[in-house]
């Protein structure tokens, strides 16, 4: 392997995570922090469902009805299913469905593997 193609290789991959980082948190971990933590994180009194989503090995992990989110595929992702409030005994956020631009990041960032930044 020549050094340019090696260069190029890491600089790509550094700025592909960048991307990867700057829309979760603008995109994906406000809404989890503004409309979800209250009730499914380590700062809710209680946690609903079982199910936390301040951490994604918590999320793959899943509550009391299986696994959250299912990397690459938000069809097959409970989190996915609530926030889009087709069921009317299965919608999160309780208190009012989410933007749609803010479903179509959640489902964006499951389809391309649910990136989480090291904490």
């Amino acid at each position: 392997m020549n050094l340019r193609f090696l260069y190029f290789l890491i600089l790509s991959t550094i700025n592909l995570l960048s991307v990867d980082v700057h829309f979760f948190e603008s995109k994906i971990r406000p809404v989890l922090s503004e409309k979800c933590y209250e009730c499914h994180s380590a700062k809710g009194e209680k946690i609903k469902g079982g199910l936390r989503l301040d951490h994604i090995d918590l999320i793959l992990e899943g509550g009391d009805t299986g696994p959250a989110l299912v990397r690459g595929n938000p069809e097959d992702s409970l989190l996915v299913e609530a926030i889009r409030y087709q069921e009317s005994d299965f919608q999160m956020p309780p208190k009012g469905k989410l933007k749609e631009s803010q479903i179509e990041n959640i489902e964006t960032w499951i389809k391309n593997g649910a990136f989480w930044p090291d904490e």
